[in-house]
């Protein structure tokens, strides 16, 4: 019956209920050509037993594994967490399943995370690149691994990706900040070799210019956006006497660290300085902060990247297709007219 290791075996499970290895196997996998009756008693049979298919198997018959690598840059970040969600989500409905691997927004660590995605045979990746460089995107291309990028985007956009239309996002922040009365508004931005963070500042100024203004280079900071780095910032600015009545924050999860640093100068939000973020964490997380924001269809984003990552596994030799979605203001409690 069970083999030595205790684990039950196909032909075990054959035996068991009376069939054909293949009749079995059949019914395990969904397959036509067997009466409800005999499909039920197998599956009966396999789940009173504990069977468990041996997916390497199946993979090396396949060339297979229906598996996917999800790799992100900060998993601590809600953002990450719920981009996760919807992408395991759509790779479910298409029979797969996924590895989730982090790399702290460091490229030794992403390079480590694509190696540990190519061991494990995976059938493609979703990457949200760190940036510092395109030499892990050319490892993956080498290994001819279907994948696609989330998030970011490279300036030649030569790889399958999905992301905001952050310039368009940026400027959006920055515009009702603007429409407040706000002049003095600190942007804490991300390192430039970052797309999203890149285009967002140059929406940012996209907005002053619309009023033929221009923002106070002092107030121009980046920021580690994979640390509490904006707190420090907002403490720094205020140490410095810096003047400004609002921030605009590279993402929700920066904006939650400059409310937390304001609040311990004593400074209250939005009554003497407003806060906006990106991302607008909280259509899927229920937060006490009501913060203002810009937000894009999470939902079409893990739809439209599924379909690209499984279209690309279907045809490797299909063209590229770089997807920019849409973004919109969520004005709610952080931001306030200026007193």
């Amino acid at each position: 019956m069970p083999q030595p290791n205790g684990k039950l075996k196909l032909r075990d499970l054959a035996r068991l209920t009376g069939h054909t290895v293949g009749t079995v196997s059949k019914a395990l996998h969904g397959k036509p050509g067997l009466s409800l009756d005999t499909r039920e008693r197998i599956l009966k049979a396999a789940k009173e037993t504990g069977y468990i298919g041996n997916a390497l198997a199946g993979s090396l018959r396949s060339g297979t594994t229906k598996t996917v690598a999800i790799i992100l840059g900060d998993i601590s970040n809600p953002l990450f967490s719920i981009f996760a969600k919807q992408l395991i989500a759509g790779l479910k409905d298409s029979g797969y399943s996924a590895i989730l691997l982090n790399t702290d927004e460091n490229s030794l660590e992403e390079e480590r995370a694509i190696v540990t995605a190519l061991s494990r045979n995976v059938d493609g990746v979703f990457i949200c690149p760190t940036q510092q460089g395109s030499a892990n995107m050319q490892l993956l291309k080498h290994n001819e691994v279907p994948f696609v990028l989330i998030g970011r985007h490279f300036d030649d956009d030569s790889f399958d990706g999905v992301c905001f239309d952050d310039r368009e996002g940026g400027r959006l922040a920055a515009e009702h900040l603007l429409s407040l009365g706000h002049r003095e508004i600190l942007l804490l931005t991300g390192p430039d070799y970052i797309s999203s963070a890149r285009e967002r500042k140059q929406g940012f100024f996209d907005a002053f210019r619309a009023l033929r203004l221009s923002p106070d280079p002092k107030l121009i900071r980046e920021v580690d956006i994979a640390t509490d780095a904006a707190v420090h910032a907002v403490e720094h600015a205020v140490g410095e006497g810096a003047r400004f009545t609002a921030v605009c924050a590279f993402s929700d999860y920066v904006a939650w660290q400059v409310i937390y640093a304001l609040n311990g100068l004593g400074l209250s939000v939005p009554g003497d300085v407003s806060v906006i973020g990106f991302d607008n964490i909280q259509s899927d997380i229920r937060l006490p902060v009501p913060l203002s924001t810009v937000g894009c269809d999470k939902r079409a984003f893990g739809r439209r990247a599924v379909e690209l990552l499984l279209g690309r596994i279907e045809n490797p030799s299909a063209p590229r297709e770089q997807v920019r979605l849409k973004t919109s203001l969520v004005a709610r409690g952080t931001t306030a007219p200026l007193g």
